[in-house]
């Protein structure tokens, strides 16, 4: 941390001695007077009082990815954007100023050109990420949406923020061709440091000799000629990845196009999962006439994914297993039918060749099922709209939008019935369709009128339908006949049927409206108003209403800064409040529900949810405080923000009796609250800018504070396997017992009790004793570890802090670029490491060498003594423990780039507008303390058997005609 502490403050001065001397730079002035997006219209950045970061395609452009996502991280202050496993198509985390409800949705709302899209995974049999679907290359900027003013036009979607992306689009002037390549390699990080034969039979047969039991001591592994790295035989070392877009744009009279068409064809770093996909876009509009403009944004996807099992816990899970296999047995093994190690006594479990006992866990030959086993998932996704721009009078405009989100998913998943997850049911076969709609239209009203000189105002009203319905089933079985038929569901190949689907559908109706004024661009004022009905609530609470206020002074402006003009551009100060809402909470949350439910052979219907028409939307209250700032010739710009989202009325299950007979013993009620509060700042500083030379610096930095103030039953805890939301804490925090070590006399771990006595668990006897620290060896006074009064909380799982740094410099015709990440101040339970300290019969870290052996060898004094099949015991495999424990704080290279432009001299010779070649690492390296692969690994703080991320190295080029 040190370390961190002081490239900051080395990065803090050279940013200060050269701010210094910017007002004296002689380069080109920066326009902060661009135009942005804002909810349902654009307006000029000098005018904006709500909060929101704007990043142009240009700012990242040299970053080359499959996602726009991975694109964005990083690159706003108060957004957190990270991937929680190396599989393709995982859903990112995005949040913005933190989490907004506890049971909710906490995803931002995604619009693209206008159009609310679907995002998260949207069905089949592997993970399909709903904003993959959407080219990096076709986007021209993106807007992020973070306080109550901005978001508060979005209403009841507006609580996780909003995200308006706004594709390309043709302009006046000459056909422009472009296409852009990379091709790399991809490979995993952070892979774990397990036993190799020599430790692994040392330590398997000191498990086995410490057993209490007599008939148990006898050693158990041999066999010397194999050493196999299980872990990296499921990886890829070098996945091949490589993505193509060929682009078109121009004008044709009164008409302007963009076109693009895009392929992608990658391999993930575990085995077998790929990814294909293929993109099209359109985006075509044409002046009819001076008053009337129509046009279309088509965008058309099919991706094919090739997925596995990637269980946490599950016995043919990739990384699961592939840490515990036994590294003195081979993958293969020609004696066996299959050609692969099975166990010629029981075929359910890897061979256990030479060694005198199976594998631990029943674990299966992880690379047959991977070899054998399918997963699949081809999505088709049509995202368009089509509108009409009128010009009713020089101030008045009113547009008109409708579109289509339909994603169709096509799942197949396949279990070889000879080994593996469907040996048990002599295999296993599933095909499944599922069709996402989302339907949208709008109707925007726009006065935009300026009266006198100075009194500027802009008045939109808005009226917006959807509905979206999502359709499912699937098919399939067990028993199949014979492998040949694992294709596909095929009429007569399966013994035991089963079949299934559903249907739900929401929607909503909302009228909004926003009020902008600005006297001589100095002060304004900016008020909107979102009545929304939702079909999800019922009908007393179906409607809501969503206001919210901004104001701000452009000091700048003033006549007494006229002094300081020449250092001062741009200084103004913001407020806003909004009141917005949450509409995830489900299709039904306030109905009485009845479901199908079958009884030995008959079919019928039973009650699944108890009603409760008083329910109501989840809303928050945002308050934010802003400062904008440019100096020096607008070179050296600051923001800064305090923010305060009060979450109310969140839908928690409230305990009723067991007498009642009712589903899950809970009623669905509003009485849940919590809140976020935190500081957000930005700088960015173009430093000198010059023919030859140009560096710009950027950086932002977010604390955040989260804290639970009201919960269900008179404030109780909501406890799960790892985590404890109670009042007063923030959510999700790390729960479990206090590690203190081992005890050096016995070898037994200490734990604390809620009191703050020590206890010591008497390994292999499944019971604990008083420790005292000045009497090692007495075990004579009985003592107790309770799970329900002696765990306490270990620490929060959200980050305290995270931000990004970034710099971009130029070179003659080379560019060099960097983004790093950093995060800190969290907690994360290591389940993982836990999992590699195994004391059945399966391969271990090397963590575990630090095992204590005897008195006179106590080993690190963190690893107790090794008893063969002690596991839950010795390492309270069902409970969260400190020993476990880690700081979660991390600085990432993430991206860093290598570019050269050719001159223009050069390509105008051979009809080449221009040319760029680069070179580019993606998640080049991180600077950790953590022990786990990667610190961004993790769900409510507790990383548990994930996919490693992975390593890209790719070279491409970018050229236009």
């Amino acid at each position: 941390m040190n370390v961190k502490l002081r490239v900051l403050s080395i990065g803090a001065m050279f940013f200060a001695a050269h701010s210094i001397s910017a007002q004296q730079d002689s380069t080109k002035v920066q326009n902060i007077d661009e135009v942005i997006v804002v909810g349902y219209g654009t307006q000029k950045k000098s005018e904006v009082t709500g909060s929101i970061s704007s990043i142009k395609a240009a700012d990242i452009a040299t970053i080359a990815a499959p996602s726009f996502e991975q694109q964005l991280a990083g690159k706003a202050s108060g957004v957190q954007i990270s991937t929680p496993s190396g599989v393709l198509g995982e859903a990112p985390k995005i949040r913005i100023r933190g989490i907004a409800s506890i049971t909710s949705g906490t995803n931002p709302l995604i619009i693209v050109d206008g159009v609310p899209i679907w995002s998260g995974d949207i069905g089949g049999q592997t993970a399909t990420n709903g904003l993959g679907e959407i080219n990096p290359n076709d986007i021209e900027s993106y807007e992020i949406l973070k306080d109550g003013a901005s978001t508060a036009i979005y209403g009841s979607r507006a609580a996780n923020g909003v995200i308006l992306i706004t594709t390309k689009k043709g302009r006046g002037g000459r056909f422009n061709l472009n296409f852009s390549n990379y091709a790399g390699y991809a490979s995993p990080t952070g892979l774990y440091d397990l036993l190799q034969t020599p430790d692994f039979i040392t330590i398997s047969n000191e498990k086995r000799a410490n057993s209490l039991s007599a008939t148990n001591q006898t050693p158990i592994a041999f066999g010397t000629e194999y050493n196999t790295d299980w872990q990296r035989a499921v990886l890829r070392s070098a996945a091949f990845q490589t993505d193509n877009v060929l682009s078109a744009s121009g004008s044709l009279g009164k008409s302007n196009y963009y076109t693009s068409m895009g392929y992608s064809n990658q391999e993930g770093v575990t085995i077998p999962n790929a990814m294909k996909r293929f993109t099209g876009r359109a985006n075509i509009d044409h002046q009819v006439y001076d008053w009337l403009k129509i046009g279309t944004n088509l965008s058309f996807t099919k991706t094919r994914y090739d997925g596995l099992n990637t269980g946490t816990s599950s016995l043919s899970g990739n990384i699961f297993n592939a840490i515990r296999q036994l590294p003195n047995t081979p993958i293969y093994n020609p004696a066996h039918p299959t050609g692969y190690n099975i166990d010629l006594q029981d075929p359910r479990v890897v061979g256990r060749w030479k060694n005198l006992m199976l594998a631990g866990d029943n674990i299966t030959n992880i690379m047959y099922t991977l070899d054998n086993n399918k997963y699949g998932s081809d999505v088709n996704r049509f995202i368009g709209s089509v509108f009409t721009d009128v010009r009713l009078f020089p101030f008045l405009t009113y547009r008109l939008q409708a579109s289509v989100d339909q994603s169709q998913t096509k799942g197949y998943v396949y279990w070889n019935p000879v080994h593996g997850d469907g040996q048990g049911s002599n295999g296993f076969i599933r095909n499944d369709f599922s069709d996402l709609l989302r339907n949208n239209v709008q109707n925007i009203l726009t006065f935009d009128k300026t009266f006198g000189e100075n009194h500027n105002v802009t008045l939109v009203g808005v009226n917006e339908i959807q509905k979206q319905k999502v359709q499912s089933f699937f098919g399939g079985g067990t028993n199949i006949s014979n492998v040949y038929f694992g294709s596909g569901v095929i009429s007569g190949s399966i013994g035991t049927l089963q079949a299934g689907g559903g249907i739900t559908e929401n929607g909503f109706v909302s009228l909004a409206g926003r009020f902008n004024y600005n006297y001589a661009q100095k002060y304004f004022l900016q008020a909107s108003i979102r009545r929304d009905g939702l079909s999800s609530l019922p009908t007393a609470n179906k409607y809501g209403n969503f206001p919210g206020f901004s104001a701000g002074w452009a000091i700048s402006k003033e006549n007494f800064m006229e002094s300081l003009s020449n250092v001062v551009n741009d200084l103004k100060v913001r407020a806003s409040y909004a009141k917005v809402g949450n509409t995830d909470i489900g299709n039904y949350p306030y109905l009485g529900v009845f479901s199908n439910l079958k009884y030995a052979d008959y079919n019928g219907i039973a009650f699944s949810q108890i009603g409760n028409d008083d329910l109501r939307w989840e809303t928050s209250k945002k308050i934010d405080y802003g400062v904008d700032l440019a100096m020096f010739r607008n070179k050296l710009k600051f923001t800064f923000d305090y923010f305060e989202n009060q979450m109310d009325d969140i839908i928690l299950g409230a305990p009723l009796s067991s007498d009642l007979g009712v589903p899950g013993n809970l009623i669905y009620k509003n009485i849940g609250s919590m809140v976020n509060k935190g500081l957000e700042f930005s700088a960015d500083y173009n430093v000198f800018n010059t023919e030859r030379f140009a560096l710009d610096i950027n950086a932002n930095v977010t604390t955040m504070k989260n804290t639970v103030t009201e919960l269900a039953n008179n404030n109780a805890d909501i406890i799960g396997l790892n985590n404890i939301t109670r009042v007063g804490e923030s959510i999700n925090s790390i729960y479990g017992f206090k590690y203190w070590g081992v005890n050096t006399a016995n070898g037994n771990p200490v734990y604390y009790k809620a009191d703050g006595s020590l206890v010591q668990g008497i390994v292999g006897q499944n019971k604990y004793a008083v420790f005292n620290p000045s009497n090692p060896t007495d075990v004579s006074t009985t003592a107790s570890l309770s799970t329900s009064t002696d765990k306490m909380i270990l620490g929060q799982s959200l980050p305290k802090y995270f931000g990004a740094a970034g710099f971009k410099f130029k070179f003659d015709n080379f560019d060099l670029g960097t983004t790093i990440r950093f995060s800190g101040g969290n907690k994360i339970f290591n389940s993982t490491r836990r999992e590699m300290m195994n004391l059945n019969f399966t391969n271990n870290s090397t963590e575990i060498l630090g095992r204590w052996q005897s008195a006179s060898n106590p080993g690190d004094g963190w690893t107790p003594k090794l008893i063969f099949g002690d596991n839950t015991f010795t390492n309270q495999s069902s409970n969260a423990t400190s020993r476990f424990l880690e700081d979660g704080d991390y600085v990432k290279f993430d991206v860093i780039s290598l570019g050269y432009t050719f001159p223009r001299t050069t390509l105008d010779q051979i009809g080449i507008k221009s040319l760029r070649i680069y070179a580019q690492a993606q998640n080049a390296f991180i600077i950790t303390k953590y022990t786990g692969m990667d610190p961004e690994m993790e769900i409510n703080g507790v990383d548990l058997n994930a996919t490693p991320r992975q390593r890209v190295i790719s070279m491409g080029f970018n050229v236009s005609l």
